[in-house]
């Protein structure tokens, strides 16, 4: 006897936490192409890709930082900003007010490099939204920013 393939939405309405798995299939589908292309394209891993986009975005923090906002491992951001560095998309340097520390700021090659993935990135997410209305979209920016602010409050991962 050979198991029925289920349609998509049947999987994706039937398992025990939807929201979250619509979510992550959503994120996914248009993450894995896009990262994969950029990885192609540019030979960059995907830590650094999103090492990239954040300090192009917010520039002169430490690899901590990063870390702190992705959710990546540190040993993966720092591997990845250490790579950067070797191809002068990055540089690190002692910050100002803790020379312990060490902060990282995107090359001008960094920031060219940037500019040459991220209009693939953006008319992905274009064309992933492109189903809803303009309403649509507005509210759908609205309940993700709530979600996201929210995000510390959801406590331990213990429950898992």
């Amino acid at each position: 006897m050979t198991a029925t393939k289920k349609p998509l939405s049947a999987i994706l309405d039937g398992v025990s936490i939807p929201l979250a798995y619509k979510f992550g299939y959503m994120i996914n589908t248009y993450r894995e192409p896009s990262f994969r292309s950029i990885e192609g394209k540019y030979a960059l891993t995907r830590p650094e890709i999103l090492s990239l986009i954040f300090l192009y975005f917010q520039d002169g923090i430490s690899a901590s930082d990063i870390c702190d906002f992705s959710g990546h491992l540190k040993n993966n951001i720092s591997r990845a900003i250490t790579a950067l560095e070797k191809k002068g998309l990055v540089r690190r340097e002692p910050d100002p007010q803790d020379q312990r520390r060490l902060v990282i700021y995107i090359t001008e090659s960094g920031r060219q490099l940037h500019d040459c993935f991220m209009p693939g990135l953006r008319q992905r997410e274009a064309d992933m939204v492109a189903c809803l209305s303009a309403a649509e979209q507005t509210d759908l920016e609205t309940l993700l920013r709530k979600l996201c602010a929210n995000a510390p409050a959801w406590g331990a991962v213990e429950h898992v």
